[in-house]
Formats: structure tokens, C-alpha cells, sequence
């Protein structure tokens, strides 16, 4: 008992200083995240994701709340902080700045989905089934710089060499996919931009996205729809690391982000509140082949 305690003894003696260095290495941990027009608010609402990590990792950790995605891209590419909760289009566009970061974890669905499809829908009892069959009809799009809600799509018909604005007879623009889909319902288009996260995107289950909200409103059913056009899956937006860091902290950083789900539901809710499967790593790929999807310039080095 004694050797074995003196063993103990020693191996804690040895292992010590090398747990505290990258503590050290660290000081605080500084966590952006896009807070909006309330930061205030914003950063009390994430308290219990911020004591978490803190308790899991033994390290400070702060927020860093912004107003935009340039800020937290030049605040994490500066290196005034270490750990950012990005979009996906925003990590990309981090990662063409700089070869300084690199994606941790992604949120997953209900389903346990890393991300979403970008639809193109049409009414099931109308003329369209196919993109062949879209040409010279209405469609509706959402914002422009939405990735569900248009982006994705375009790229999609990009690749199969339709050019969206001589293909359609008219396209109707919209705040957002619910509303794109509320002008299919009233029959002011033919066809409409949507996403879902749904393993199947049209269930009548399905209770988040617009499908659902529409569903939910009495506007339109999922079953009164097909689906035209599906992408590949679209990663959520990933919990982004500097490379810079010490690979001991990202190993504790991975375990504490994958665990807290169960270990601490409340802080995984605060953070995201609305992905509700929990975290797993990253998969790199799956942006790689977004930022091929829509074509985006290589980074440069």
C-alpha cells in the first residue's frame, strides 16, 4: 500500500506542472459570441454556459459579446480571442482570412443531423416536380445573403447550369423562407425556397423550422408539398477555435462541450437553445464541401 501510494505521490508530482502550464499558457479563456443590439442581456442569458465551461476547464473564462460576425472574425483572428460560436458562412470566411482556426464542435438536431437541407418545394397537386419542369414558373426566394434561403439554392442550380434569374419568369423576393413558403400557399409562385432539419424534411410532425411554423399557423401543411430540389447537408454553424492553442486545452474544451448536454442541460440550452441533440466534434469535410458548393475562392495563404 505504501508503494503504491508513494507511486501516486509521484506521478501527481510529474503530471502537475504540465496541467497547470497550459492552464498558464491560457490565463483566460475568452469566448465571442454575436450578442446584437443588447450585449448586456445577452451575456447574463449565457452565464450558466460561461460558469461551465469555466468549472470544467479550471480556467477563467470571460465573453466576449459582438455586434457582427467582422467583429468576432477580426477579434478571433487577431487573437484577442480564443473560442468563437460562429455561422457556418463566417467560419468560412474566417478560414479564407487566416490559417488560424478550426472547428471544435457543431450543435446537432433533434435527430442528431449536423446540419440542414436547403429545399426547393413546390404544391404536390401542381405542374412542378422537377427543375426541368421550373422553367419560366414563379419562384420565391428568402433574403439574400440567407444560405437557406437562397444561397444554397442558387449554387445548386448554378451547378446543374441554370442561371435562376433568365430561368424563372419571375422571382419573388421575401424576408425568409416562412414567408417565401406563405406566398406558395397563397398561390402567388410556383415554387419555393425552404430548409429543413428533419430527417424527413415534409413529415407532418415536423416541429421546428417553417415548415413547422406554417404547420403550427394552419398556413400550410407539409403533406400539400413536394420536394423539387435538396441539397447536400449544410453543417450547423461550429464552435471555432484558435489552432494556436494548447492541444491539451482543446482536448478539454472537446470534452467538456460534447458532455455538457447531459452533464449540465441548461448551460448546452443556453448556448444553443435551438439544436437541441447536443454537441459532437466537428467534421471538417463537411465544410470543405459547403465552401465547394458555393463555389468560394481557396483560402489565401
Amino acid at each position: 500500500m505504501r508503494r503504491a501510494l508513494a507511486w501516486i505521490a509521484l506521478l501527481l508530482t510529474l503530471t502537475a506542472p504540465a496541467l497547470a502550464s497550459w492552464r498558464d499558457d491560457i490565463g483566460t479563456l475568452r469566448v465571442g459570441f454575436i450578442a446584437g443590439d443588447n450585449p448586456n442581456y445577452e451575456v447574463a442569458r449565457l452565464e450558466k454556459f460561461r460558469w461551465q465551461l469555466q468549472y470544467a476547464l479550471a480556467v477563467p473564462v470571460e465573453l466576449f459579446p459582438a455586434r457582427t460576425y467582422d467583429a468576432l472574425m477580426e477579434a478571433q483572428a487577431t487573437g484577442r480571442i480564443q473560442y468563437t460560436v460562429l455561422s457556418s458562412l463566417a467560419y468560412l470566411a474566417l478560414d479564407q482570412r487566416c490559417d488560424c482556426v478550426e472547428p471544435l464542435v457543431q450543435p446537432t438536431s433533434a435527430d442528431h443531423l449536423r446540419g440542414f437541407h436547403a429545399l426547393l418545394v413546390a404544391r404536390a397537386d401542381g405542374p412542378v416536380s422537377t427543375l426541368a419542369e421550373a422553367r419560366n414558373m414563379r419562384l420565391a426566394v428568402g433574403a439574400k445573403d440567407s444560405l437557406s434561403g437562397r444561397r444554397a439554392a442558387y449554387a445548386g442550380m448554378a451547378k446543374e447550369g441554370i442561371d435562376p434569374p433568365s430561368y424563372f419568369l419571375r422571382i419573388v423576393e421575401t424576408p425568409d423562407s416562412a414567408a417565401a413558403l406563405a406566398a406558395l400557399a397563397a398561390g402567388e409562385v410556383d415554387l419555393a425556397t425552404a430548409w429543413s432539419m428533419a430527417s424527413d424534411p415534409l413529415s407532418p410532425s415536423i416541429g421546428s423550422g417553417p415548415f413547422g411554423q406554417l404547420a403550427g399557423d394552419g398556413v400550410l401543411s407539409p403533406s400539400t408539398l413536394k420536394i423539387v430540389w435538396q441539397s447536400d447537408l449544410i453543417p450547423f454553424g461550429p464552435h471555432v477555435v484558435r489552432k494556436d492553442l494548447p492541444e491539451m486545452a482543446k482536448s478539454s474544451l472537446l470534452q467538456a462541450l460534447t458532455e455538457m448536454r447531459n452533464v449540465q442541460p441548461e448551460a448546452y440550452d443556453a448556448i444553443e437553445r435551438g439544436l437541441p441533440g447536443g454537441f459532437v466534434a466537428a467534421d471538417p469535410a463537411l465544410y470543405r464541401q459547403l465552401a465547394e458548393t458555393l463555389n468560394l475562392p481557396r483560402r489565401r495563404d
